[in-house]
């Protein structure tokens, strides 16, 4: 088994607020108000994903022959990859609230990275307030399955073999509970393979955000994965 290297914790913290997006992979996020041109960048030789976050997309637009677009009807994203030779696309993207945003992407050879939409909070607005708050409780969580430096919160340490797949061996190795509930798994790939990990496979009911440090392992690798839960009332 290959050692393990330790990740700054603010790194690891980063990710996990991305990945509530499902998304494994690194993201560009874009905060802004639908009437706001925002740029990103797309890969021309791999699918961007494309995400709104806390609402579905609805539809995926520009000029005919630029890009292909690849719903995703149980996520509420899309895959958006160049069709043209154009170093920069104009995009819209609408979602299911009617809100339309425009991109302005440029576009590189380098590998793809995600792009999520985050609307910008307006005044008053009590339900994306509620989301700034859940997002400081899971960074406190995260923060506290990395040390124990929040003493409100109840935290124990365990070796529990947990099934997953048959390719990897899934240990919960901490647990820490407050107003909501964090785990750390250390996931092994048993197989002779390499194994690409999709963060998407590791949401159940409840499950507010996943975090997995290193995507893609080697036979005998090792990586930390991070599970952030509501607490059931």
């Amino acid at each position: 088994m290959c050692p393990i290297s330790k990740k700054p914790a603010i790194k690891i913290l980063s990710a996990t607020l991305l990945a509530i997006s499902l998304d494994a992979y690194s993201a560009q996020v874009l905060t802004g108000k639908p009437d706001d041109t925002m740029s990103a960048r797309v890969s021309r030789s791999e699918p961007t994903m494309i995400r709104v976050e806390g609402h579905r997309i609805r539809r995926v637009f520009g000029a005919e022959g630029d890009f292909a677009v690849t719903p995703d009807k149980d996520a509420g994203t899309a895959y958006i990859k160049p069709t043209t030779d154009k170093q920069v696309l104009s995009v819209f993207v609408s979602d299911e609230s009617g809100r339309t945003w425009k991109l302005l992407l440029a576009v590189t050879d380098g590998p793809s990275d995600s792009i999520i939409i985050k609307g910008k909070p307006e005044p008053g607005n009590k339900e994306q307030w509620r989301d700034v708050v859940r997002n400081q409780a899971i960074k406190r969580v995260l923060l506290a399955l990395e040390s124990s430096d929040e003493t409100d919160m109840e935290s124990r340490t365990t070796n529990e073999l947990v099934p997953l797949w048959k390719e990897a061996m899934f240990v919960l190795v901490k647990v820490v509970e407050g107003s909501l509930r964090g785990e750390k798994y250390m996931l092994t790939n048993t197989s002779d393979k390499p194994m690409v990990i999709d963060e998407r496979e590791l949401y159940r009911k409840g499950v507010v955000a996943v975090s997995v440090e290193q995507p893609e392992l080697k036979p005998a690798e090792t990586t930390a994965v991070y599970v952030i839960s509501e607490i059931a009332q």
